[in-house]
Formats: structure tokens, C-alpha cells, sequence
């Protein structure tokens, strides 16, 4: 029996733009450090190969590794404005059958977030489409492992069994490969792929005793997965 949902928040529940990452311009310029369109997309590409090395989040670590991946020495309050400036990076209003959907899942389940990025920062853009409500807790990747690794899921499944929690997200490989790996059930939010609308699916899983078929769901939109739930 489910007791806990976990959501994913970037592309799941809160869209996130490339027009986002401009704000590198701006807090460049606040900090009266010019930056060319080239410069622009090192830093934007640091922040992506980042994950591939550190699989946690530590600003200390993230400014120093955009400066040996650019080349260049841009200071510490980098991270500090960027962070702060994204916080604010989300649309004024969400879809109505989004809140409507976390409205009734809320009534049944506990319900918290399990994010890849800073716990203060998305917390803000929770708030800001006004969401942030209906969930117990949200996870970040500050103090463990991001998804897909296990110890990202442990923590979001709270003292719950890891078969008592649903995990919803758009990163097949993030969200639900690494959430039925580590035991928890799941259901991928593909919109561009209607096709695929409340199809169940097998995940090969190669187990001690061989390989194990784990079922999940496919949902091209957010309020889909009351069919399922």
C-alpha cells in the first residue's frame, strides 16, 4: 500500500526555461564582471557537468569547480546571487489541474519533494506557485547523494518502507530507474510521448537472483496519475 508520494520539482511541477540561465548575465554584471557569450556557455555547461562530479551540492565546491571549468576566477558570492536570483525563477501561476491534483493526493498520502538542487532555493519556488502547502518536507541533494543514487531516495522515503513510497518525475534515469533500484515504486511523467498515457511498463532490474521485471507507469500529464493512484 502507498503511504508517501514523492515528487520531483524541476519539469515536473515547476517548469524550468533556458531564458533561467541568463540570470548568469546579471549577477555578473552586479558583481562588475563582464562576461562574454562564450564565457556564458562554459559557465552554463560547469553547472551540468558539476553533478557528473561531485553527485552532492556544496557551493564551495560548485564555484570552484565553474572556475577550473571556465578558467577563470569568479568569486564566491557567484553562487550566492545565482542561487538567490533562481529562487525566483518560476511562473506566477502553475496549471489548475496540477493543484488540483496535489489538493486530493494530499487528503490520502504524505506528500514531499526530492530535488537535485538546493533545499532554501526550491522551497522559494514552491511558495512562489504556491505549493509549497501540500508537501511534509522537501529533499535536497546538500547533504547526500543527488538522485539516481539510492541514498537520495532513502532519505525522501522518511520511516516508511521504500514499497509504501511512489516517486513522479520526468528523468526516466534520475527518477525512475534510481527509485525502483532502490526498491520504491514509480511513475514517469513524459508529456511529449501521449502514446504511452496510464501504460503500465516493465524495468528490467538485474538482482542477486537474476533479473526481475518492476512494473511502473507512464502519464503525459500531472492530474493522470489520480487514475493510477
Amino acid at each position: 500500500m502507498i503511504k508517501r508520494v514523492i515528487f520531483d520539482i524541476d519539469n515536473t511541477l515547476i517548469p524550468w526555461k533556458n531564458e533561467y540561465y541568463n540570470e548568469i548575465f546579471e549577477v555578473l554584471k552586479e558583481l562588475n564582471t563582464e562576461c562574454s557569450n562564450e564565457e556564458f556557455n562554459k559557465i552554463k555547461q560547469a553547472f551540468g557537468e558539476y553533478e557528473n562530479v561531485y553527485y552532492s551540492f556544496n557551493k564551495e565546491n560548485m564555484i570552484n569547480y565553474i572556475n577550473e571549468y571556465t578558467g577563470k576566477k569568479y568569486p564566491k558570492e557567484f553562487m550566492d546571487k545565482i542561487i538567490e536570483k533562481w529562487a525566483k525563477c518560476a511562473p506566477e501561476k502553475i496549471e489548475d489541474s496540477i493543484l488540483t491534483t496535489l489538493k486530493k493526493l494530499n487528503k490520502q498520502y504524505e506528500m514531499v519533494c526530492l530535488t537535485d538542487w538546493y533545499k532554501e532555493q526550491q522551497i522559494k519556488r514552491l511558495k512562489k506557485v504556491n505549493i509549497l502547502r501540500y508537501f511534509q518536507d522537501v529533499y535536497a541533494a546538500e547533504n547526500t547523494k543527488r538522485k539516481p543514487f539510492k541514498e537520495a531516495f532513502m532519505q525522501a522515503i522518511g520511516e516508511n518502507k521504500p514499497e509504501e513510497c511512489i516517486m513522479i518525475g520526468d528523468s526516466f534515469e534520475r527518477d525512475i530507474e534510481g527509485a525502483l533500484k532502490a526498491g520504491l515504486q514509480a511513475i514517469y511523467y513524459n508529456p511529449k510521448e501521449t502514446e504511452k498515457i496510464n501504460k503500465s511498463s516493465y524495468y528490467e532490474l538485474e538482482t542477486e537472483e537474476g533479473q526481475k521485471q518492476i512494473k511502473y507507469y507512464t502519464v503525459s500529464k500531472i492530474d493522470e496519475i489520480l487514475n493510477i493512484l
